[in-house]
């Protein structure tokens, strides 16, 4: 079964894409493309499975917090 194919929309944000990360030797997380782009973590994220470029990109950095245990959380509440 084949996917739709990307909107014009997401196919140049593709294109924008893969004109930053190729000279780049794809050595980019989809955290350093937002910001080069100027343009949402979740839309390139989305863009780069459907084009199957999650794989050439470097691991983007955990968001700040995002390691927080229960602990934490229960620390800060009471």
């Amino acid at each position: 079964m084949r996917r739709a194919p990307l909107t014009p929309r997401a196919e140049a944000l593709a294109y924008r894409i893969w004109g930053y990360a190729k000279p780049r030797a794809w050595d980019v997380s989809i955290g350093d493309l937002a910001q080069a782009l100027d343009v949402d973590r979740r839309r390139i994220g989305i863009v780069c499975a459907r084009k199957g470029w999650t794989t050439r990109l470097r691991a983007s950095p955990p968001a700040p917090g995002a390691g927080a245990s229960f602990e934490d959380l229960h620390d800060l509440l009471v």
